[in-house]
């Protein structure tokens, strides 16, 4: 009798065994992806990411999207990521120039024709690999590289010609580049937090901004700012940055799913940004903001005064990483311009 009771037992004890087994090797694996903006190109690219994710790995990994920074200012989810505390960072990499200043080589001004241009240049197989492996010491692996959008100015006043510029206060990322660009034109480069943006037009700290119409619409700039420039004087990448301590613990295949699944929804993510523009154009306007353009003379001049910048900053900067990769991209654009 008492050894039927063992026997009943030690089967009791094996099928809980197996059921421990079975449901940790069942656990979902948690993939959280936190970015600045939302309703806009970077926000569809996220939730299409991990919904293809999610389809490659029959529901193994589970993604989940924070827009608006809901997991914190961008600082922290740059640290978050570097811990293992977050799994995904989707941003320009400007924002990254604190792990390393060469992120911001793909800001460069006054290099490439259009959207599809700087989308092939960037994505050019002497640049990318070396452009997304700069985060790889500093914990940080990226897969996907692709172009939100041309910059554009939105102000308080009009900006039709160059001089309107002189002695205006315009946010900017916090990158040499981009205080130069500002610089060359008489105004002065102010670094903000992009969700600080808004509120900073309102108290008048700035004038106004430079960044994508695009995201600036949906970002509630038209509420403060009554005029929007569009310049395309240069364009704003979006990296998808992921946790190398994350990937680390997951498996071969799991692993590859992710990178592959970003790198590959590059191209559609940056058709999919181009097409927002005239959709956008249509929402500044109908908020009441005036729309300009530059003339073709002033566009000339704009363009003259940011295509030097890059040699002047990049080609004898201090940070290896910069004068190793300027040259490259420089060179993949003048490949890739098919005018």
């Amino acid at each position: 009798m008492k050894n039927g009771i063992r026997k009943i037992a030690a089967a009791s004890l094996g099928v809980v065994v197996s059921f421990g087994v079975a449901s940790i090797a069942s656990a979902q694996i948690d993939m959280k992806i936190g970015y600045p903006t939302t309703a806009d190109p970077q926000h569809d690219y996220a939730t299409k990411f991990v919904a293809e994710v999610n389809k490659r790995s029959n529901g193994k990994i589970k993604g989940r999207v924070f827009p608006t920074s809901q997991l914190g200012k961008i600082p922290r989810q740059i640290e978050g990521i570097q811990l293992g505390s977050q799994e995904g960072f989707f941003a320009p990499p400007g924002f990254l120039q604190g792990v390393n200043k060469a992120f911001q080589v793909a800001d460069v001004p006054g290099l490439f024709a259009d959207h599809q241009h700087a989308h092939r240049s960037l994505n050019d197989p002497s640049f990318k690999p070396l452009f997304t492996s700069l985060g790889e010491s500093k914990g940080i692996t990226i897969s996907g590289l692709w172009v939100y959008d041309g910059a554009s100015y939105m102000a308080t006043k009009p900006i039709a010609k160059i001089s309107d510029f002189k002695g205006l206060k315009i946010r900017v990322l916090a990158t040499e580049i981009e205080r130069l660009s500002v610089a060359t034109l008489g105004a002065t480069g102010v670094p903000i937090p992009f969700t600080e943006v808004v509120p900073a037009i309102q108290r008048r700290v700035v004038d106004g901004a430079r960044t994508s119409l695009v995201v600036a619409a949906k970002a509630k700039f038209p509420t403060v700012t009554d005029n929007l420039t569009i310049t395309n004087g240069y364009y704003i990448p979006c990296i998808s940055a992921f946790s190398k301590v994350w990937l680390s613990k997951l498996s071969k295949e799991h692993r590859a799913i992710v990178l592959d699944t970003a790198d590959e929804l590059g191209n559609w993510a940056s058709a999919r940004s181009e097409s927002f523009v005239t959709k956008m154009i249509a929402e500044w306007k109908k908020s009441g903001a005036k729309v300009a353009y530059f003339s073709d003379a002033e566009q000339k001049e704009y363009m003259g005064r940011l295509q030097p910048l890059g040699d002047k900053v990049f080609l004898n900067h201090k940070n290896a990483d910069i004068r190793r990769l300027y040259p490259i991209l420089k060179a993949a654009a003048a490949r890739q311009d098919v005018r």
